[in-house]
């Protein structure tokens, strides 16, 4: 455990080492913590819906979007499944046949 008097005031502190600190120790450490030296992260700025936006933008019923989306994606999901499924039978389809013809042909 780290004690109050252990914190020199001319020692580097980390923001790793901050986070294990007891809380009375992390809020004197935070106090005592020099800026982030790279650039500061800002949060993304939105533009103002113009009128003409703010008509656009209303949402629809939330069931309807919900259901309508999930069975777009579901029967995207099963169509690509399909196709993939299709493929591989007709390559298996395929070496069977070239197989079984290199067998009559070495008989």
């Amino acid at each position: 455990m780290i004690a109050a008097n252990q914190l020199a005031a001319d020692e580097p502190l980390s923001p790793e080492l901050v986070l294990v600190l007891p809380p009375p120790l992390r809020a004197e450490a935070i106090a005592r913590l020099q800026p982030p030296a790279g650039p500061l992260l800002r949060p993304p700025t939105r533009r103002p819906l113009t009128p003409a936006l703010r008509r656009s933008a209303a949402p629809a019923a939330p069931a309807a979007a919900g259901g309508a989306s999930f069975g777009r994606a579901l029967a995207a999901f099963a169509a690509g499944r399909l196709l993939q499924l299709a493929a591989i039978f007709l390559a298996v389809s395929a070496l069977t046949l070239v197989l079984s013809v290199v067998a009559q042909a070495v008989r």
